[in-house]
């Protein structure tokens, strides 16, 4: 397909030349610069000042307020904000500000970044103001502008502002880390922090700005008519621009990549509603183009808002233009959008998300020319009407497009359920590439009012659907079809002309990701603070615990490792390598095997430690009759008396199954899973922990360690024993009710 932002090849990690392409985008390599920033229009400046040099200043303590055009004096101003009302405050109209690159150090360098406090620079009521060149860090608030229309803000660097420790790990995630972005009329959201945050303000320019180690980049709330562009707020832990009753708006040429929290790669992937973009609560008619958003926990969240959903059941985030950008390896969604009305989402790059759309509830929605490879589900839509998907090219996926509805009767009695009807209904999918799906191509679930023709279709089905739905009609088409009564009607289709115009955009920035880059949500590390901006040697995880055989990721910016001791009963490959490089560490034997590794990156000496679980698992799962909600199983003795599905002999339980069934024989939901085997342990206490979705038990001997039998959501459970040495027996039960279903186990010495 021709138009789609340019393709990049996905190296292997211990691709030298990968990492330097990517660290010439991050600007961190002298060998391939940051394409050059264009300068936005200027702003209006006081009488005289384009015939006299602006006069230069210094800060000199907090609250300074100034109200005239100005230079300040470069340098570092170590001004901590006493009030909260910021360090430095501007009012006037027609005023330009020039700080030639000062930095405005709101807090000590070694103080923790949650306990940031303060604003660093605040403007209310300032027409025409232009502010340049400074980088402002150590507060809550790095920038605050409230009713400043005609504001320009460049060249500012919003980097090392406020973030919140996170509580979830690499091995386990927590549900306290989640982002609630649902309520900021009374500017809810500075609780999050931001390194710029505009209020009721019209025909501003954000350009050339940059934030790096922050939680949020830009917050935009009732902002309208203006252009934010050319901007790099990105390996942030919420947001990299966030959208609150904001319309009108241009947002191109900008990156917000890796904003991301709540991902490890192969243990969990949620993404706790972070995002590249965010646009909620009535944004309507934006312009989202040539922007990079990649390796976040959504590309792209477009959500209607409470006001819609609660109170009124109308409005919500409508007619917006999202065109030529990246979305990919999103840990959720590459692009969600839900409740609204109009989209046009055209010419996008969805790559290795879970879903690459998720428009539920979606109407009047506009997908064409996307390129939507490897995901889970390539566009899944419930309960939408009157959508239309054309010549988008999918490949690679679980399944192409999935539509749906299902009873809800308590989603039926809210506001939104009584205003306006949500049945699955009046698609055309025309014109789009299916290939190499795994399962199948289109699948309909109580969808009635399908056009489809013209695709091509590489799957063992190209068409599923049930005997809710009705009229389906087929065009031109060819594959397997499995119908239930009625079959489908065969005729022609009609496909009306559609055609979107590239939307005219400031900017001139190249914000996709570079030819040969490394990306793929595989060079998602996030930490408690947030990801990894592969700036500094880094050995990840730098614990391990439970793993019959463990992997280590060995960055750095550039350069080589290499293994220096090894202490325990391990084997780690390979001794030396290039950046980045994979540390495989395997057991030499059974059993518990505590380690201890140092190696060399660049110049830093780090270490990798833990414990090996090296053990044979046999794993067998079965399947049993759902009960209802929340109800677990009513005679386990007979669900594990049966015949099992699937046996499988295994080095480890650690299972995230998310959505997805645990085999080709095993039902995604309502089925059993039990693990036995035996251990060699010396003598001594040991912990045990499990992180499960249902439930859970586990038995050491015969003796319970863990019991945990109830419908849950992810719970981390955990247990004590001592332990003679010899060998022991380990069982750990579980079942599944329905949705997210996981189970993993882990085993270390108690320290």
């Amino acid at each position: 397909m021709s138009g789609l932002p340019r393709a990049a090849p996905r190296p292997g990690l211990g691709a030298p030349a990968a990492v330097l392409a990517l660290l010439a985008w991050l600007g961190l390599s002298p060998a391939l610069p940051l394409p050059a920033r264009a300068d936005p229009p200027a702003a209006a400046t006081t009488p005289g000042a384009a015939d006299a040099p602006l006069e230069e200043i210094r800060l000199t303590g907090d609250d300074q307020l100034l109200t005239r055009s100005a230079r300040i004096a470069p340098g570092t101003y170590r001004l901590p904000d006493a009030g909260d009302l910021g360090v430095v405050r501007i009012k006037g109209d027609d005023l330009t500000l020039d700080f030639q690159g000062a930095v405005l150090a709101g807090a000590p360098d070694d103080l923790a970044a949650d306990q940031y406090r303060g604003w660093g620079v605040v403007a209310s009521g300032c027409r025409n103001l232009t502010l340049k060149n400074l980088h402002v860090r150590g507060f809550k608030l790095g920038f605050y502008f409230k009713e400043c229309d005609g504001l320009t803000l460049t060249g500012c660097d919003v980097s090392d502002n406020w973030r919140a420790r996170l509580k979830s790990t690499p091995r386990a995630e927590d549900g306290s880390d989640w982002l609630f972005g649902h309520e900021n009329d009374a500017n809810e959201w500075f609780r999050y922090g931001a390194g710029i945050y505009v209020e009721r303000s019209r025909g501003i320019t954000l350009a050339g700005n940059r934030a790096r180690r922050g939680q949020n980049g830009i917050c935009l709330s009732r902002v309208e008519d203006s252009w934010i562009y050319d901007n790099d707020m990105s390996f942030l832990s919420g947001w990299g621009l966030a959208l609150w009753r904001s319309s009108r708006n241009e947002v191109s040429h900008n990156k917000f990549d890796w904003c991301i929290r709540g991902f490890s790669f192969g243990v969990y992937h949620r993404g706790q509603d972070s995002a590249g973009i965010l646009v909620y609560e009535q944004s309507s008619d934006n312009v989202f183009a040539w922007n990079s958003a990649t390796h976040g926990g959504d590309g792209f969240f477009l959500y209607a808002g409470n006001e819609t959903l609660q109170r009124t059941g109308v409005g919500g985030c409508n007619r917006n233009l999202v065109y030529r950008n990246d979305f990919s390896h999103a840990a959720a969604n590459g692009i969600e959008a839900t409740f609204s009305q109009g989209n046009r989402f055209v010419e996008n790059r969805l790559e290795e998300c879970e879903y690459g759309v998720w428009a539920g509830y979606s109407y009047g929605t506009l997908l064409l020319g996307n390129r939507i490879r490897g995901c889970g589900v390539g566009v899944a839509i419930e309960h939408g009407q009157d959508n239309r998907l054309e010549g988008n090219d999918f490949e690679g996926d679980q399944l192409g497009v999935k539509l749906w509805s299902s009873p809800n009767e308590d989603f039926q009695k809210t506001v939104y359920g009584r205003t306006r009807p949500t049945p699955s209904r009046g698609y055309l999918i025309a014109k789009n590439a299916f290939r190499k799906e795994a399962s199948a191509a289109i699948e309909l679930a109580g969808t009635v009012d399908v056009s489809i023709s013209e695709n091509v279709v590489e799957a063992p089905i190209a068409l599923r659907y049930d005997g809710a739905c009705q009229g389906v009609r087929l065009g031109r088409f060819e594959g397997r079809v499995e119908a239930a009564a009625p079959g489908p009607v065969r005729g022609e289709v009609a496909i009306p002309p559609v055609r979107v115009e590239p939307p005219s955009v400031r900017g001139t920035l190249d914000a996709l990701l570079p030819e040969g880059a490394t990306r793929g949500r595989r060079f998602i590390f996030v930490d408690e603070w947030g990801p990894y901006d592969f700036r500094a040697p880094r050995l990840f995880p730098s614990t391990v615990s439970g793993a019959g055989e463990a992997e280590v990721y060995a960055l750095g910016p550039a350069g080589a490792y290499q293994v220096l001791t090894v202490e325990g009963e391990v084997e780690v490959t390979p001794a030396a390598g290039r950046l980045p490089g994979t540390l495989r560490i395997a057991p030499k034997r059974s059993g518990l095997l505590p380690f201890r590794a140092r190696v060399r990156i660049g110049e830093a000496t780090l270490e990798v430690a833990g414990t090996l679980v090296a053990a044979e698992w046999e794993v067998r799962f079965y399947k049993w009759k759902g009960r209802g909600p929340k109800r677990p199983p009513e005679d386990w003795t007979a669900v594990v008396a049966a015949a099992p599905l699937e046996s499988r002999k295994l080095d480890r339980i650690d299972f995230t199954w998310g959505a997805q069934p645990p085999g080709e024989r095993v039902p995604a939901d309502y089925f059993a899973t039990v693990g036995t085997t035996e251990l060699d342990f010396p003598a001594g206490a040991y912990d045990f922990r499990t992180r499960s979705d249902d439930g859970v038990r586990v038995w050491v001997d015969d003796r319970p360690v863990i019991d945990d039998w109830t419908w849950h959501g992810p719970t981390e459970d955990r247990g004590t024993v001592s332990l003679a040495a010899g060998k022991h027996r380990l069982r750990i039960e579980h079942f599944e009710l329905d949705g997210h279903a996981q189970l993993q186990l882990w085993i270390e010495p108690r320290r």
